[in-house]
């Protein structure tokens, strides 16, 4: 592999270039490295053009660049090339700028939005128009996971290149052609990686692998800020950055967008196409043909400089959620490139040290080569697209139904679900009048009609799917995703002559909320759990010293409509025991309540109607604000912890206490009334902070576990439930007579590669406050279950008997699961202890399932049941509960 070079350039000579290509393979490390060991040599550069070494002081490859050292290069570049307009698109979570580079032909620079136009006439269906006439449009975009940083580096040399390039060809690039370059999609872990492997950066390099430069610490430069995989957000738009990339991308539809990565360092380097069977199959394999045709320029630029590469062997196009497949559902090609990782400056590697500037040579030439044969293609890619989007019209005409109808009483839950169809161009019609169908009521406000009839039929189709069985059921990822089951929404197939009227205008954003009138009381508000943000306003609340009171139980109040019948989980704000003034709490309510829409009602008597509590109950307890202790570190699921913080962060506005394992021991965890345990194995601890914990939950704290925290949890006689052996599955999977041919396959079988399951929870339990359905989606990716408990009160819900809603789970795996408990709950003591067997924050976007998270948090104190060894101490403590 390559090394660094030993030599010094002064220009950019075709001799210069003979002895580069003669040291590819062997070259070895000194300090002066060249741009010229990027750039081809037979292209001459306006040297009016900066260079990135003039502007950053260093070459390209000696450091790992900083975000905010390429965005002061691509600024000079804007401001240096006429070819060159930056804009910014937005914002990450720690407030870098989300850049984007237009780039084209001076002549076009004052004519863009005029290219853009004529661009998207050609996926418009309606428009008859000349497609190969229309603007070429490739994007470039380059390290949405912070430590795989060649790309980001790449992308400077390949903006520095399309600013100074001289010749016939830079030129037919840019006649009709706008390319976008995005160069850091995910600036917050770029930086976080940067920071890292330059802090341990020597004069001289070392290859060891054991290398501290090569060893993250737990929180890598993957993520972004709260830890996501953003590669898994192109469709679940829950973070800034994906916001800002998706608005560009449909803003601009690309023939061509590519997604630049790394992968192990013992690896060579891929591009696309990846295995053959695992396309989604709503894309077309004349997606693949193209990309077939794009790779022989990928594959010529790399044999061209002595690099060896492979296809097909890794990676699937399943997942419309990655940034390699959700264009694919729109008419783009999307390329993957996965580049053998330096991880540093220089590693060792089976097949030789893999430089820094090796690995960022690479990407470069795979960026010009994936310009070249658009240039090449671009007829071919622009009738396809056009025809891509004639298709999908064509296909939704075939369907067996019309559309979709949405129905959802909680507007936060639901206006989720419509930004994000909105986002990706797919339209949804708010119902203007309510009528039935199937003995269901859709209702004005509840209701919205999302028509299978448009431009983003497969998109559409996609983000809807049911599909549970595939022709290779092998994932890389996940094999569901289906969004209205992930806001928990009902949703159902119709025909349109079920006669119903919608709006003639798509729903675009929420509409003005007008929150109830909070009247004057002598006693108090009231409002329900069940609008998601509600656990928001009663944090706010609490945070702002307001006294509320939590009702376990139906309760009905006297207000000035009269008589109003509250579900289990309602919150109360009583005019007694508030140290504020009574007029700053209700300013205060009624500002929560309108920016969370969340309706407040008004109490006019303590006194309810003859049957159920009346407002001063001792079955009413005050609510108190939750301290959280989120266990991170080693030995717990980055992923899973950034998820459960994000949650409690952004949903809930809860302050949270992060402290990694190894320093669990000197903590003291006296401060919080619940402790997170993530997945994880947590084999760490030590024996002192187990006794510890269990003292702890004894004397009145709340432990949450969730999937590997609560495996460990009934391991040390916290928890006290089984769960599902291992043993249970595997006989399900006999092995006899396999060949190994076979292998794959067997594994794939065992394997739950992110399925939505069906579970139906104990709407009287406490835990279940707030959920408006007793059948509730939740995400798996483990065989990770409960076996039934023998305590009674104990299991909080099961999945049905036939859980599959979405996504393959072979059947031994159906057979095990089925009937079995994914959410247990008993006292502990003084104290609770919860266990989920699956991820109830995944990915940011599972907002149904998130609530059971809240109610961990407040409504906890409630949930009576008792674990198996707790029985007499229960039996004592029942005779004084609520």
């Amino acid at each position: 592999m390559i090394r660094y070079l030993k030599k010094k350039v002064a220009g950019f000579t075709s001799a210069v270039a003979l002895v580069l290509a003669s040291l590819s393979a062997s070259a070895t490390y000194v300090e002066d490295l060249d741009l010229s060991y990027y750039l081809p040599s037979h292209v001459s550069f306006d040297e009016s053009i900066p260079t990135p070494r003039e502007i950053l002081g260093f070459e390209v490859g000696e450091w790992h660049v900083r975000p905010e050292q390429v965005q002061r290069y691509f600024e000079v570049l804007a401001d240096a090339s006429d070819r060159m307009t930056l804009k910014v698109t937005g914002y990450s979570h720690e407030r870098r700028p989300m850049l984007v580079m237009k780039v084209s032909a001076a002549e076009n620079q004052g004519r863009l939005e005029e290219m853009r136009q004529q661009h998207m006439a050609v996926s418009d269906p309606s428009q008859n128009v000349n497609a190969t006439e229309a603007p070429l449009v490739v994007y470039l975009g380059y390290s949405v996971h912070g430590d795989e940083p060649s790309g980001v580096n790449a992308s400077l040399i390949t903006a520095y290149y399309l600013a100074a390039a001289q010749g016939d060809e830079i030129d037919a690039w840019l006649d009709n052609t706008v390319i976008l370059i995005d160069p850091m999609y995910n600036p917050d872990g770029i930086a976080r990686f940067a920071n890292w492997v330059n802090q341990y950066k020597s004069m001289t390099p070392h290859n060891d692998r054991q290398h501290r430069e090569h060893q993250q610490d737990w929180l890598r430069g993957r993520q972004n800020h709260y830890w996501f995989d953003l590669n898994r957000d192109w469709l679940l738009l829950q973070h800034p950055e994906s916001e800002a990339r998706i608005a560009t991308y449909q803003r601009w539809l690309p023939n061509v967008l590519t997604d630049h990565h790394e992968m192990g360092t013992d690896t060579t380097y891929f591009f696309q196409p990846g295995i053959p069977s695992r396309k989604n199959p709503l894309t077309p394999d004349e997606n693949v043909r193209l990309t077939e045709k794009l790779a022989e320029f990928h594959a010529d630029a790399l044999d061209e400089i002595h690099s060896l590469y492979y296809t097909e062997e890794s990676f699937d196009d399943f997942y419309y959620g990655k940034g390699s497949s959700y264009p694919d559902a729109q008419g783009t090609i999307a390329i993957l490139f996965e580049q053998a990782s330096s991880r540093g400056h220089l590693q060792e590697s089976i097949n030789g040290d893999v430089s820094f500037p090796f690995t960022i040579k690479n990407q470069f030439v795979t960026s010009l080569s994936t310009i070249r044969g658009s240039i090449a293609h671009r007829d071919q890619l622009l009738d396809f697209q056009q025809r891509f989007f004639k298709e999908n019209m064509q296909l939704a005409a075939r369907e067996s139904f019309d559309g979709y109808m949405l129905k959802e009483a909680d507007e936060g839950r639901m206006h989720e679900l419509l930004r994000i169809l909105t986002a990706h161009s797919i339209n949804a019609y708010p119902v203007t009048e309510e009528f039935t169908v199937d003995n269901v009521t859709y209702r004005p406000g509840e209701a919205y009609w999302v028509p299978i009839r448009q431009r983003n039929y497969r998109l559409l189709k996609g983000a809807f799917t049911t599909r549970q069985d595939f022709p290779d059921n092998t994932f890389y990822d996940v094999s569901a995703w289906t969004l209205p089951m992930a806001f928990n929404v009902e949703f159902k197939e119709l025909r349109q002559n079920r006669r119903f009227r919608v709006s003639n205008t798509a729903w675009n954003a929420p509409s003005d909320f007008s929150p109830s009138e909070l009247g004057e009381t002598r006693v108090g508000y009231a409002f329900s759990w069940e609008p998601h943000f509600a656990p928001r306003v009663l944090t706010h609340l609490l945070r702002n010293n307001v006294h509320a009171r939590l009702a376990a139980d139906d309760v009905t109040i006297r207000t000035p409509e009269g008589e109003q019948r509250f579900p289990r989980g309602s919150v109360l704000v009583t005019r007694a025991y508030q140290e504020r003034p009574w007029s700053e709490v209700q300013e205060l309510l009624a500002r929560l309540a309108g920016e969370n829409r969340v309706p407040v009602h008004t109490i006019t008597s303590g006194l309810t109607p003859t049957t159920g509590m009346d407002i001063g109950s001792r079955s009413v307890d005050p609510a108190t604000l939750p301290h959280v202790l989120l266990v991170i570190g080693d030995g717990t699921n980055l992923q899973e912890a950034g998820e459960a913080w994000y949650y409690l962060d952004r949903d809930l506005n809860l302050p949270v206490t992060m402290i990694e394992t190894q320093r669990l021991d000197n903590s003291d965890i006296n401060r919080y009334t619940h402790i997170i345990l993530v997945d994880g194995h947590y084999r760490t601890l030590s024996d002192r902070f187990r006794s510890r914990l269990q003292t702890w939950v004894r004397e009145g704290g709340t432990l949450i576990g969730q999937k590997g925290g609560a495996r460990w949890m009934t391991e040390n006689n916290l928890l006290s439930a089984n769960m599902v052996s291992q043993d249970t599955f595997r006989a399900k999977f006999p092995s006899e007579g396999l060949s190994y041919g076979d292998r794959s396959d067997f594994f794939a079988q065992q394997r739950i590669a992110g399925a939505i399951f069906n579970t139906r929870l104990d709407l009287s339990h406490p835990l279940t406050v707030g959920f408006p359905r007793a059948n509730l989606p939740v995400f798996k990716n483990s065989t990770m279950a409960f076996e039934a408990n023998q305590a009674p009160f104990v299991d909080v819900a099961r999945y049905v008997e036939n859980p599959v809603l979405a996504g393959f789970t072979s059947q031994g795996n159906r057979e095990v699961l089925s009937g079995k408990s994914n959410i247990v709950a008993h006292r502990l003591g003084s104290g609770r202890v919860i266990g989920f067997s699956d991820n109830v924050n995944f990915r940011g976007y599972f907002w149904g399932t998130t609530k059971l998270m809240a109610n961990a948090l407040y409504w906890s104190q409630y949930a009576l049941g008792t674990g198996a060894d707790d029985e007499e101490e229960a039996v004592d403590e029942d005779a004084h509960a609520h």
